[in-house]
C-alpha cells in the first residue's frame, strides 16, 4: 500500500508579518475608496453638465408673463421657425429675434385671455386647420362671392393697410353690387396631403428642432387669436356718420431743386472719354460683345412752382366762377390739382371722420350743410373749395374701413393687456441661435 503524500505544513506568520499584511490591506482600501470617490465626482460633474445643457439651460426663462415662463428652448425654436419662413428675417437675426420674443409674449397673454374667457379649440378644429394649410379639405370648399371695392380718392394720406389677425383689407373704397367669386386653392388628395405633411415635419425638425406637437401648438394659438379677435371686435359699429363730398384743390408747389451738372468723364490718351470696365461675354468666334449702353428714361417736365399767394389767387378765381353760376364738375377738371378726383368732377365719394383726412379739411367738410360750398380752406395740400352733396348719420362702412376699425379696436385692447401685465424680459444676444437656418421651402 503506497504511502500517502503528506501536505507541507503552512508556516505560521509571525506577528510582524500579520501587522504588515493588515497595513497593506488598509492602504489598498484607501486607494480603492479614493478612486471610487474620484469616479463619483467625475460622474456627478458629467451628469451636472448634461443636466445643465439639456434640462436646466433650455428651461431658463427668456421672458416671464404674469408668472408664466417662456423657456429658452421654445424661444430658440420660434426664432428658427421664423427664419425658415422669412428669408428677410434670417438676414437680420438680431432684429427679428427681438420681434419673435415680442410675439411670444403677446401669444402668452392671448392664451391666458382665452382660458379666462372660456375660449377653446377642439381637436377637430385643429385637425381641419392643419389640413387646410396644406390644401386638403375633407369637404371641398365652395367659392364665396366677395364684393368688388370701388376705390375712392381722399384729400389726404391713404390709411395704412395694417395686417391683423383677421383677413387683411386689400383696397379702400365703397363696395358695389357686382360680386365676383373668391379664388380657391385646388384641393389635394388625402394621400398627397399626408406625404406633404410628413415631408414638412421632417424639414421642420431638421431646421428648427420643432416637433409635430410644437407645430400644432402654433396653429392652435393662431386659432385662439382669431376667436379672440372676433369676440373683441364684434362690437365695432358697421355704420358711421359720413358725407359725400367733392372738392377743387389748388396746390402750393415749391420750386424744384436746381439740377447739378453731370460730371464729364476725364479724357484718355486717345481723346475719348474713359468708360467703366464692364464684364463682356465671349462669342464662339472669340470676339467680345461690348456691354450695352443703358438708355435713360425721359425726365418728366416739372410743374411750375406756385407760392401761397398765387395758389390763393387761383382758388379765388375758381370760387368767383362758381358764384357766377359755373359748373362745379367742369371747374374741378379745369382748376383742381388733385389727379385722383379732378377728372371725376372733384368727386371724393363717401368719407367719414378719422379715415385719414387732413384734419382741417375734415373739420371744414363736416361743418357744411348739404349743398353748401365752402370758402377757400387751406390744408397741408393747398387751398380747397369743398361741397357736401349728401349726409348720412348711419352710412354703411365699406369693407376696408370696417376692417381698419376692427383692427384699431383689437390693437387698443391688446395694448391694454400689455400695460396691465407683469412682463419681465431676460433677453440677451447670446440667447439667439448662432446662425440662421437656411430657408428650406
Amino acid at each position: 500500500m503506497a504511502n500517502k503524500q503528506s501536505k507541507p505544513e503552512e508556516r505560521q506568520l509571525t506577528r510582524k508579518e500579520h501587522a504588515r499584511r493588515r497595513k497593506n490591506e488598509a492602504s489598498n482600501r484607501k486607494v480603492v475608496l479614493f478612486l471610487a470617490g474620484v469616479g463619483v465626482v467625475l460622474l456627478a460633474l458629467l451628469v451636472a453638465g448634461i443636466l445643465q445643457a439639456l434640462v436646466i439651460t433650455p428651461r431658463q426663462p427668456v421672458a416671464t408673463v404674469n408668472g408664466a415662463n417662456i423657456a429658452l428652448a421654445d424661444y430658440q425654436k420660434a426664432v428658427k421657425f421664423d427664419w425658415a419662413q422669412n428669408q428677410q428675417d434670417a438676414a437680420d437675426p438680431s432684429g427679428s429675434s427681438v420681434t419673435v420674443l415680442d410675439t411670444l409674449v403677446d401669444n402668452q397673454l392671448l392664451r391666458e385671455q382665452a382660458r379666462q374667457k372660456g375660449i377653446t379649440v377642439s381637436q377637430q378644429e385643429l385637425n381641419d386647420a392643419v389640413e387646410h394649410d396644406f390644401g386638403y379639405y375633407r369637404v371641398p370648399p365652395t367659392a364665396t362671392p366677395t364684393a368688388t371695392a370701388t376705390p375712392t380718392n381722399t384729400p389726404g394720406p391713404t390709411p395704412t393697410n395694417t395686417p391683423g389677425p383677421s383677413p387683411t383689407p386689400t383696397s379702400a373704397g365703397t363696395a358695389t353690387a357686382s360680386p365676383t367669386p373668391a379664388p380657391t386653392a385646388t384641393p389635394v388628395t388625402q394621400q398627397a396631403y399626408q406625404d406633404a405633411y410628413k415631408q414638412f415635419l421632417t424639414r421642420l425638425t431638421q431646421q428648427t428642432g420643432m416637433s409635430e406637437a410644437d407645430f400644432r401648438q402654433v396653429v392652435e394659438t393662431d386659432l385662439l387669436k382669431q376667436k379672440l379677435y372676433d369676440q373683441v371686435t364684434t362690437s365695432v359699429p358697421k355704420t358711421a356718420e359720413e358725407i359725400r363730398v367733392r372738392h377743387i384743390l389748388v396746390a402750393i408747389r415749391t420750386p424744384e431743386p436746381t439740377a447739378q451738372p453731370t460730371p464729364t468723364a476725364a479724357p484718355t490718351a486717345t481723346g475719348q472719354p474713359s468708360q467703366p470696365i464692364s464684364p463682356t461675354v465671349t462669342l464662339a468666334a472669340g470676339q467680345p460683345t461690348p456691354a450695352p449702353t443703358p438708355t435713360l428714361a425721359p425726365t418728366p417736365t416739372p410743374l411750375p412752382p406756385r407760392d401761397d399767394a398765387q395758389a390763393l389767387a387761383r382758388i379765388i378765381e375758381a370760387q368767383q366762377k362758381l358764384g357766377a353760376g359755373g359748373d362745379f364738375a367742369a371747374l374741378a377738371k379745369e382748376y383742381s390739382d388733385d389727379p385722383g378726383s379732378a377728372q371725376q368732377g372733384g368727386e371724393l365719394g363717401w368719407l367719414g371722420k378719422g379715415q385719414g383726412l387732413d384734419p382741417v379739411f375734415e373739420t371744414a367738410a363736416f361743418a357744411l350743410k348739404v349743398g353748401d360750398i365752402s370758402q377757400p380752406v387751406k390744408s397741408s395740400f393747398g387751398y380747397h373749395i369743398i361741397q357736401v352733396e349728401e349726409k348720412d348719420p348711419n352710412h354703411p362702412l365699406d369693407t376696408y374701413t370696417y376692417q381698419q376699425k376692427q383692427y384699431e379696436a383689437w390693437t387698443k385692447w391688446l395694448d391694454t393687456l400689455r400695460q396691465a401685465a407683469k412682463i419681465t424680459r431676460n433677453w440677451s444676444a447670446d440667447k439667439v441661435p448662432a446662425t440662421p437656418v437656411p430657408v428650406g421651402g
